[in-house]
């Protein structure tokens, strides 16, 4: 027979199973939600995996095989052995050491980032500080200067090769109107320092290749199309930076007395590093993989002499005109690995001049 002590007893809630008991319906509902978290995103994951990652990993696989339309032969690094060995430099017997196509391309795409990442930086900086201090037509204004890098880059391209024509075209109708000399802008393959250089009576060394003497008119005028194209991005970054500066600051500075060029240097510069850190990274990943330009402006030849074969346009001829698939993907995994350590590079060093605002 059970007594009312005992019944009492067996009634009184277990504290050790009812903490069990807390601790498995929490680790359950965990798990739920690291599903149901999961299943949201598997369709994002699996268009990642499909267009990102399979690419660069197939990419890596055929650049190990001697690879035309179909694979032919496994080779494996005779690829990248092709490319520092054969195409990066060559050895000529009359003219001595020579760039080839791999390094000539890599010289003017390096040419193309350093022409077109500070100018369009620093000019973009400039407008998107007038802007943001302007109030009449501040709206028009950022549409206008925006209208640019929402414009098809092949129509664009096109009209600035009109632009640029050697008898029709607006730019030398204003040298003439100036008293200059008119120029062949997309076919004269002499680089501008040796034009400079022959100016002053001198002559550029045989020893060198000319590829070092600086871009051709023809890079110049890819350049300024796309600083002309990159500045309404970057203008909108740049003003969503200047959005995020504290008011009182430069309200204070103003009240002290500093000067516009100190409020910018000693303030805005500073509390703007991190927007300038990110643009200069993607600006550095985009130069080293621009194509459609290089590719309008020259009819995809690269041309005049190769002054404007960047690599990305040598990798496509590679693959598509030449049918060298391997190699054209032995060469883009290079260029991968160069911008990697780019990137690398920049994070690592360039993150400590960083100052965030907390």
């Amino acid at each position: 027979m059970i007594t009312k002590e005992a019944a009492a007893y067996d009634n009184k809630p277990n504290p050790r199973l009812q903490e069990r008991l807390t601790v498995k319906s929490r680790s359950r509902r965990k798990a739920l939600e690291a599903w149901t978290g999961l299943c949201y995103a598997l369709p994002a994951l699996a268009l990642l995996l499909l267009f990102r990652y399979w690419p660069l990993l197939f990419g890596m696989w055929m650049s190990l095989w001697k690879w035309g339309y179909v694979p032919e032969q496994f080779v494996g690094f005779d690829n990248y052995i092709r490319i520092f060995t054969e195409d990066l430099v060559v050895q000529d017997s009359i003219s001595g050491l020579q760039l080839g196509p791999v390094g000539q391309g890599f010289i003017v795409t390096l040419f193309y980032a350093i022409g077109t990442i500070p100018l369009s930086l620093l000019l973009s900086f400039f407008v998107a500080y007038v802007l943001f201090h302007i109030t009449k037509g501040r709206t028009v204004l950022r549409v206008l200067f925006f209208l640019p890098y929402i414009t098809s880059q092949v129509a664009a391209a096109i009209v600035f090769k009109w632009i640029f024509h050697p008898s029709v075209g607006l730019a030398n109708w204003a040298v003439s109107n100036m008293g200059g000399t008119p120029q062949q802008w997309l076919t004269d393959p002499d680089p501008i320092l040796m034009k400079l250089i022959q100016s002053f009576g001198g002559h550029w060394p045989s020893s060198i290749p000319t590829a070092f003497a600086g871009p051709t008119w023809a890079l110049a005028v890819i350049m300024l199309f796309t600083i002309w194209g990159s500045l309404g991005f970057q203008i909108i970054v740049f003003l969503s930076g200047l959005t995020q500066i504290p008011h009182d600051l430069t309200e204070s500075a103003r009240i002290d007395g500093a000067r516009t060029w100190h409020t910018i240097r000693h303030i805005t510069l500073p509390l703007l590093s991190p927007t300038w850190f990110l643009l200069i990274i993607v600006s550095v990943i985009g130069a080293f993989e621009s194509f459609n330009a290089f590719y309008v402006f020259s009819g995809g030849e690269g041309g005049p002499l190769g002054s404007t074969m960047s690599l990305p346009l040598y990798i496509f001829r590679s693959f598509y005109v030449y049918g060298q698939v391997g190699y054209a993907s032995a060469v883009s995994m290079v260029l991968f690995v160069l911008l990697l350590g780019l990137t690398w590079l920049q994070l690592r060093y360039g993150e400590k001049k960083v100052h965030y605002m907390h």
